[in-house]
């Protein structure tokens, strides 16, 4: 079943070596919203392409102090057949390593005039996400037009912040997951070595020792020490690439997605088993966004 959800992000404007400015005038005139605008209106004409991953604005909508967008995200270099499930001697199209397979997800930008953080909000398909691609053309095109200024994007979690989410949190199963299958399970399965590279494998662990790995988890990922995060991704041998913890926090339904290059980050699931429309997206959004911005240090005006 294909989960829906986002992850949030916050983003801060500053000089080269300096602090945190207000986004409304970070530079004493400029105002860091519509240059933001501009560059996501810019992804339009001028997508992103990073080998095989690709990204393009589709559309953008300004509201007050917020930015809301869509955009395409996707992939390509495979080649494969279609059929009907009805027909399988018929192929339908064909498919090369240059056309682009993309899935749709809505984002959000919230940038208070006094504040100097401000919110990034990307949605998630099942493993389908924008920020590896977004957050490094947001930054390099701001540099290029703010004047040198400086758009540090970062995933919403501390230390502190992560210590208290665990103790109140109800962890109920972690899963492994890593792409490309290790030499010895494609042989005991008889896959060739092209299977083998685009294969997944996948370890869910439910109850039983997860509350224990909960209480320790902050030990294991305290700083910023990537080969911390890295030995959590090796069990029996087998490197895996995400470490992914299932767990409830209230009433919210949350993932911590541990990777050994990036510090933690969350998916926070969105209600129902169907992707949600516009109107129930963003409303589950906004009413997230009054405590994600007080744990931030975001100053949010009503409305």
């Amino acid at each position: 079943m294909l989960r829906h959800g986002y992850s949030l992000y916050a983003f801060r404007v500053h000089s080269h070596g300096g602090s945190p400015a207000p986004l409304g005038k970070f530079d004493g005139e400029q105002d860091a919203l519509p240059l933001l605008y501009g560059i996501l209106r810019g992804l339009s004409t001028h997508p992103v392409t990073d080998k095989q991953r690709h990204l393009r604005l589709k559309q953008v909508t300004p509201a007050g102090r917020s930015v809301r967008f869509s955009i395409y995200v996707g992939a390509s270099g495979q080649t494969s057949e279609f059929y009907h499930q009805d027909d399988e001697e018929t192929v339908l199209f064909v498919r090369d390593d240059h056309h682009i397979e993309h899935t749709t997800l809505r984002c959000l930008v919230l940038a208070p005039t006094q504040s100097t953080t401000g919110l990034l909000v990307l949605e998630v398909q099942g493993r389908a996400g924008a920020k590896s691609l977004l957050a490094p053309a947001l930054s390099r095109r701001f540099k290029e037009f703010s004047g040198n200024y400086i758009l540090d994007v970062a995933a919403v979690v501390d230390e502190a912040g992560l210590a208290r989410l665990l103790e109140e949190a109800n962890a109920h199963q972690i899963t492994l997951r890593r792409h490309g299958l290790p030499a010895d399970i494609a042989d005991a399965v008889d896959l060739s070595d092209e299977d083998a590279e685009t294969g997944r494998l996948e370890l869910k662990i439910t109850p039983g020792k997860v509350k224990q790995f909960q209480r320790r988890l902050i030990a294991k990922l305290r700083g910023d020490d990537s080969s911390a995060r890295m030995r959590l991704l090796h069990l029996s041998g087998i490197e895996f690439d995400e470490l992914n913890v299932a767990m409830t926090v209230g009433q919210r339904s949350t993932t911590l997605s541990i990777t050994s290059d990036r510090v933690p980050s969350f998916v926070y699931d969105l209600p129902g088993h169907l992707r949600p429309d516009d109107e129930t997206f963003y409303k589950e959004v906004h009413a997230n966004v009054e405590e994600v911005s007080r744990a931030v240090g975001m100053t949010v005006v009503p409305g």
